[in-house]
């Protein structure tokens, strides 16, 4: 039965909520405007999960000031637990154009459009668990369960994740021992490793924030986490603004170059070869020679 602070085990901070909002909001629309500006559509994932940040904060906002209300209660939730993965989405995909870009597959332990295509479904199916979880949770009827399914849709995104993070670091590894990496071009403002590093850092930061999130519903409704506001804005609010933010210094447009488009692996006669896709509609697109 709901107290005096409705469903939340703690009197939750209005000021908190509109500061969050507010700078998550801000990070968003400038994230939109370098999404349209460089016409990096794979950023879209990220972008969207930095609106979906903000609406979450915007949602808390409501919900603090009728704590007993269960609909905005569902949207502060789900819209707060579920952008990390569409975080994660997009930087997987950075990875495998990176590794396109360099022209350094061998180095990568999984192909590059494998790396976007298994890593993203996990990531998509990790979405949707923790989805379903977070709205069985609001529910006591089905509190239990869906805490449960909450847990193992986030054991799923922290099991993709640690993978992905090896497989990086790895690459990173091989490619600072390569001859390969004197001869790459730099076409932006920034040389490809800085943005391999920034991937990594974010791919760290998601890690941590899950561990907590996994320690926070494992501790129960009564958890202490889950009973103290503050937690979530240190290990939840404040690392992902830190990863929105990091993605504004060093944004894989300017690494890859404007006009230099975005790059794909396609099974040609059973060879892989990189086919380069040109941002102008209007191009032809043509295998380059093996």
């Amino acid at each position: 039965m709901a107290g005096d602070n409705g469903i939340y085990p703690y009197t939750p901070s209005k000021p908190a909520c509109l500061i969050a909002a507010g700078l998550f909001g801000l990070s968003a629309v400038y994230h939109l405007f370098l999404l349209i500006r460089s016409r990096a559509w794979f950023y879209t994932s990220f972008v969207v999960g930095a609106l979906m940040m903000t609406a979450g904060y915007i949602f808390r906002f409501i919900s603090a000031g009728s704590p007993a209300d269960l609909g905005p209660y569902i949207g502060q939730s789900l819209f707060i637990i579920l952008p990390p993965s569409l975080y994660a989405a997009t930087i997987y995909m950075i990875y495998g154009r990176l590794v396109l870009f360099v022209n350094a597959t061998e180095a990568s332990i999984i192909r590059p459009t494998l790396v976007t295509k298994v890593f993203v479904c996990g990531d998509v199916v990790s979405f949707f668990m923790q989805a379903g979880g977070g709205g069985m949770m609001a529910q006591s009827s089905m509190a239990d369960m869906g805490q449960k399914i909450m847990l193992l849709g986030l054991f799923v995104q922290l099991l993709f994740l640690g993978f992905f993070l090896c497989i990086s670091l790895v690459f990173w590894k091989r490619m600072s021992k390569s001859p390969k990496q004197y001869a790459i071009p730099q076409y932006g403002k920034h040389a490809w490793d800085k943005l391999l590093k920034m991937v990594l850092g974010a791919a760290v930061i998601i890690i941590l924030r899950c561990i907590f999130r996994v320690i926070e519903f494992a501790q129960g409704h009564n958890g202490y986490l889950v009973s103290h506001e503050i937690y979530m804005y240190i290990f939840d609010a404040a690392p992902m603004l830190g990863v929105q933010i990091m993605m504004h210094f060093v944004y894989a447009a300017e690494v890859f170059g404007r006009g230099q488009g975005t790059y794909f692996v396609s099974r040609i006669r059973g060879h892989h070869r990189a086919i380069k896709l040109l941002s102008s509609p209007s191009t032809t697109v043509s295998p380059q020679s093996p």
